[in-house]
This record gives structure tokens, sequence and C-alpha cells, in this order.
């Protein structure tokens, strides 16, 4: 008998386990493939190492700019650069069984299927828990749109876990959608060197976070020479054509690969022993301490459909755990970062500026921007900027917003800033070294603090 049983080992699953193991509880993961799941495997991981060696490419055609001259053209290896990409996959998936080692975790490689909330089969072996936590994650979408079928089985048509194996990098790339991944892919193959059009479905990329980072990102990459077509709804595919819709207008453009990326659908095989009650979008519905509707059974990452983010899955698995260690506390999804690892890249947490002013009756918004940071300029690379939102009496932080290649990095300030309850002063009153991209967030307080006082 295991005091707590986990379907998957993603960075919901994982993190979970290491953390019940720890606080003493006899813990089993079950996982159908590697450990890691799909963030690490096919997701995440592979994306940011694809990503770094691009921007590695970047930089060495940028090397004049700072005195450096290279000789010859400059080339790149696609090969090494997804044989790299394995090897960080590789290491990490050792480091988790190492991490289960250490938490001593079992786990156990195969397909689960739930029998009841207390009993799980995998193959002809069945095991007893007290508790199970669902961490199955999800797949993307496959839309079903005329001739896409074909394309996908021709291999034309890529999700967003298939792109880090292509075996070329394709000529002219058509990308379907504005989500994080579809931002990421477009920026990462552009820089590899592809013809990238990008049919977004919205008026606007990334349309869950603030509207300036959206129009960053749109600049940004309109600089890159990515064509973005926006509000385009695709109507059929033919002959490695897209036939799309924009303003009442059909349009069509050829491709030698096309990534669709319109979300997410979860992945329920082996959960109908359980009868779980589902959203109005078919992920399970959980509570905030990560419950579902079956007493003893949770859910966490993906497969609930709220924050499709490796990091959110993880503090849910924790959230998860606590609970059965008799030691709730709730989720707060309102002080969650979203990042995106494009090149440049933008990262958000708390409010957007759309949803602060329908919050608040009053609203201060302190910006500042990258170009004034010493070492931004330093370093050949200004892009960007930071943006604070807070609110009265006290000026509390209420959103951040960044802009830049150190945004992902950044945005942990703004975290500690809503985690802590923090104000406009505090983050201006906090010294950081100099010269440091950091330093943008002070200056972004003190600067909207101190604007029209006067001295005596």
């Amino acid at each position: 008998m295991y005091d707590v049983i986990i379907i998957g080992s993603g960075p919901g699953g994982y993190v979970a386990a290491a953390k019940a193991g720890k606080a003493g509880l006899k813990t089993l993961v079950i996982e159908k493939d590697n450990l890691g799941g799909i963030c690490l495997n096919r997701g995440c991981i592979p994306t940011k190492a694809l990503l770094s060696s691009a921007q590695r490419l970047l930089e060495v055609k940028d090397a004049t700019s700072h005195g450096i001259e290279i000789s010859g053209e400059i080339e790149f290896d696609w090969e090494e650069i997804k044989k790299r990409k394995d090897k960080v996959v590789s290491r990490l998936n050792k480091g988790i069984e190492a991490l289960f080692k250490q938490s001593k975790v079992e786990w156990k490689q195969g397909e689960a299927t739930i029998v009841n909330p207390q009993q799980v089969r995998v193959g002809n072996e069945t095991f007893q828990a007290k508790q199970l936590i669902i961490a199955t994650g999800a797949q993307p979408l496959r839309p079903e749109i005329p001739g896409l079928k074909s394309l996908y089985e021709d291999g034309t048509a890529q999700t967003a876990i298939d792109m880090p194996f292509i075996k070329d990098i394709p000529e002219k790339l058509l990308i379907v959608g504005n989500n994080v991944y579809a931002v990421e892919y477009a920026s990462l193959f552009s820089a590899l060197g592809s013809s990238v059009t990008l049919l977004a479905p919205d008026a606007r990329l990334l349309p869950y976070m603030d509207a300036e980072l959206s129009e960053f990102m749109k600049r940004e990459l309109t600089r890159q020479k990515i064509e973005i077509v926006f509000s385009a709804e695709i109507s059929r595919f033919e002959n490695k054509q897209a036939f799309y819709t924009v303003n009442e207008q059909e349009k069509n453009l050829s491709f030698d690969t096309v990534l669709i990326s319109l979300g997410s659908t979860p992945n329920l095989s082996g959960l109908d022993g359980l009868n779980l009650t589902m959203n109005d979008k078919g992920f399970i519905e959980t509570d905030e301490y990560m419950r579902t509707s079956v007493k003893g059974v949770y859910a966490i990452g993906d497969v609930i459909g709220k924050y499709p983010l490796a990091h959110v899955a993880s503090a849910e698995g924790i959230v998860a755990v606590f609970d059965i260690l008799g030691t709730a506390r709730p989720m707060q999804y309102h002080k969650l970062p979203m990042a995106v690892y494009a090149m440049p890249e933008v990262a958000s947490v708390g409010l957007t500026e759309e949803k602060a002013r329908q919050q608040y009756e009053d609203i201060r918004v302190s910006k500042y921007f990258m170009s004034a940071n010493g070492k931004a300029l330093a370093e050949g690379d200004s892009k960007g900027f930071v943006k604070i939102l807070s609110v009265e009496p006290y000026d509390e932080v209420v959103g951040v917003h960044i802009a830049g290649n150190k945004a992902t990095d950044l945005i942990a300030e703004g975290v500690l800033a809503l985690q802590l309850e923090a104000t406009l002063h505090d983050l201006a009153s906090a010294v950081h070294a100099h010269p440091t991209p950091s330093e943008i967030l002070m200056e972004a307080a003190g600067s909207s603090l101190f604007d029209g006082i006067a001295l005596e």
C-alpha cells in the first residue's frame, strides 16, 4: 500500500513525488515514457537548448559591432545543434532518477489504468494507494481543418512537441497560432534562416499578456523579417498551400513545413474508472487545493488546463502534497509568472494594465527603458523596458511586465514583489548592484515616485 501514487513524471509529477518522498510518504510514480514528461523531453528544455544555440549564432554574426572580426561564411550544423539538445535532455533525465533515489521515491515505467480511487493497474500488476495525483499532462490540439490530416501523415505538418526533432531546417515555415510556442519557434527558425510566416487567429500576439508586451514582440518579430498576419482564419490546406481568410478576403500561401500551435487537449486515457468532473473545455476540474470531484484524487498540470506552464504544474504539485499532509495552502494563480523565451524575451506577473484598470479606480504606471541601462548598453543589447503597475493607498505592486533579453530572469523580482506585497517604495529603496540589468526595476519605481517632487 502506497501513501500516494502519481500518474505522470512531468514538472508537476516529479516535483510532487520528491516533496512527498522527502516528507516520509511512501510514493510511487508511474510514467509511460521517459522521466520528465513533455516539458523535459519534447518541450521546454529542448526548445530552450535550440534557442540558446540560435542566440549564439546571432551573437557571432554581430561580433563586428564589438570589434571582433570573423572571416569567412558563418555556418551552423543542425545535426550537431540537435545532438547538444539531446545531451542536455539526457542529463536532466538522469537528474530526476537521482532525485527519486534521494527522496526514496519508487517509479515504474508503463501505462496506468485507474481501476478506482485506491487502485491502479500497470500491465499485469496492481498497486494500492491511499491518495492519487493525476499529472498526465496534455497533447497539442490537432484541429480538424480540411487537408491537415494528410500533412501530419507525411511529416509536412508538425506540432510544437515535434519541431525540436525535424530533420531539416525548412526554407519556408508557416506557423499557425499566436501563443508562446508559435512566437518562440518563429524567432528560432528565423534566426536559423527560414522564411517565416505567422498566421495569428486573433488581433494580437500573446493575447493573455500585457498589450505593450504583445506590441513589443510584434515589432521585434517584424524586424526579424517574420511576416505576421492577424485575424487569419484557415479554411483548408492543399498541396503545401494554406488557404485563409482575412477581412473576408480569401488568400493563400505556400510552405515547406507548417507548425500548428492552437492549444492543447488533456491526456485522459486510463482515467475512466474515476468518473471525474470536467470543465467546459474538457479538462479535469479542481479546487484551489488541487482536489478533484473524487475524494482522495488530485489533479495538477496541463491536464487541468488552467495555466499550461511547467512551473505552475510544479507549484500545483506542491499544493497537492501539502493538502495530503494536512497542511493545506491554496494555489495563488495571480502571483505566477509567464515567460516567453523568444529573441528577445518577454515576461510578466500579476495583472495586465487592462485588467488592473478594470479592477481598481486608479493605478500608477511606472516605466523605464533598457536603453538607459548601463549594462544593457555595454553589452550592446538595449531593447526593452519594464512596466510596474501599483495601486493606492500604499502603491502596492500588482503587476510587473518586462521586455528584453533578460526578461525571464528579471521577472523573478516581480514575483517576489507580489509574494511579499511589496510597494513601489520597497523596490525603489532596494539598492541594486551597478551595472546590472536588474537596476531597471529600481529605476522604474524610483522615477515614478520622485516625479514632480521639488527641492525646497
